[in-house]
């Protein structure tokens, strides 16, 4: 477990600053979109994901101070994933027990 904690540190701080940024704004729309997007016009949608950019930057240089930005957004990700595929079997339970009884 220790290396392969040891290699995924290692991998992480392989990239470049831009590779870096890219992992972090994508990891972090997967949770904008999945927890706090509402739809929105156009314009106010590219407004809140160049501000989302702007947040990321600060959360790159965190990364850069040895903070695990993203190991802690990859679990993020991995519990609202597991969190929708829990909804999603409940509801097909659910339609299913409608179902037996009508």
């Amino acid at each position: 477990m220790g290396l392969l904690l040891a290699w995924f540190n290692e991998w992480l701080h392989s990239h470049s600053f831009a590779g870096t940024f890219l992992v972090i704004f994508v990891l972090t729309a997967v949770v904008y979109k999945a927890v706090f997007a509402v739809r929105l016009p156009v314009l106010k949608t590219v407004l809140v994901y160049l501000s989302l950019g702007a947040g990321c930057l600060l959360l790159t240089l965190f990364h850069y101070m040895e903070l695990p930005i993203i190991p802690v957004l990859m679990v993020t990700v991995l519990l609202l994933a597991l969190a929708r595929i829990r909804l999603y079997l409940i509801g097909k339970k659910e339609k299913r027990s409608i179902q037996d009884e009508g």
